[in-house]
């Protein structure tokens, strides 16, 4: 009895130490990289550090001198650049894309997808044919709707190379589907899914050489050129109120906030 007693308890012992054992694995996720071209022209309205340092001394109540407009300038501000000067998108554009086009599929859920799938790099540069100057007259959100011009650049017969990250829980084929529905959507000022006609793409070939791919990689790692504090704001106070009118303002994608006069 002794014997079988001394038999259970090993066997126990073994049991435990197995069930206190810890396996650590890293989640699958595989990568697909993807070139798309654009069917129409893609317009682009960055919000720039001028436009950022008035709207900070506007909503900390100091005076904002309002200075003639240089279309040159204005359409320079205007465009998105990463820190090695390359015109660029923002890799979010991509990803909002995807993931309003995600709800046309079956199956995918928009919540899910925002953790499963992402967009590899800081930026993705553009390779166009010519950059054309655009005036437009706009109408500004709010109660008057006052309407202004915006002069912005357009560029013509664009492509981009991108990488896409994604959970082994997706297939790679639901991932080139949905970029291709994305490419409906649209990037950039007054795509589709703002009721405009630009920026449109499609998926037009897959990238599997390794040089190449390793080529996006490098080009996608440039970070987007950051806004930095102004030296006088440096040291002001700013209250938690006047920050949450300042996150409450125009971003990056600023015709949210305007439509073009014939809407």
């Amino acid at each position: 009895m002794v014997r079988k007693y001394e038999s259970m308890d090993k066997k126990a012992k073994s049991a435990a130490e197995s069930a206190g054992s810890v396996v650590i694995e890293q989640p699958k996720s595989f990568m697909v990289a993807l070139e798309v071209v654009g069917l129409a022209a893609l317009i682009q309205n960055n919000f720039s550090q001028k436009a950022m340092e008035q709207m900070l001394r506007k909503h900390m109540g100091l005076s904002v001198q309002r200075e003639a407009k240089v279309p040159a300038k204005c359409i320079e501000d205007a465009t998105i650049r990463n820190v090695a000067e390359q015109v660029c998108i923002p890799p979010t554009a991509f990803k909002k894309a995807i993931l309003t086009a995600s709800t046309q599929t079956k199956g995918l859920r928009k919540t899910q997808l925002r953790t499963q799938l992402y967009i590899d790099g800081q930026s993705i540069p553009i390779k166009y044919k010519e950059m054309i100057p655009r005036l437009d007259m706009v109408r500004t959100s709010g109660m008057t709707r006052t309407p202004d011009v915006r002069f912005r650049p357009m560029f013509t017969d664009w492509s981009a190379r991108i990488v896409i990250t994604f959970a082994d829980t997706i297939a790679v084929q639901t991932v080139v589907d949905l970029l291709n529905r994305a490419g409906k959507v649209g990037v950039g000022e007054w795509r589709p899914e703002k009721d405009g006609v630009f920026g449109t793409f499609v998926v037009a070939r897959h990238i599997d050489d390794p040089q190449e791919l390793a080529e996006v990689r490098e080009a996608c790692s440039a970070a987007l050129r950051p806004l930095v504090i102004p030296e006088w704001a440096m040291n002001a106070e700013i209250s938690p109120q006047l920050l949450a009118r300042i996150a409450g303002g125009k971003d990056d994608e600023s015709e949210d906030a305007e439509q073009p006069e014939d809407a």
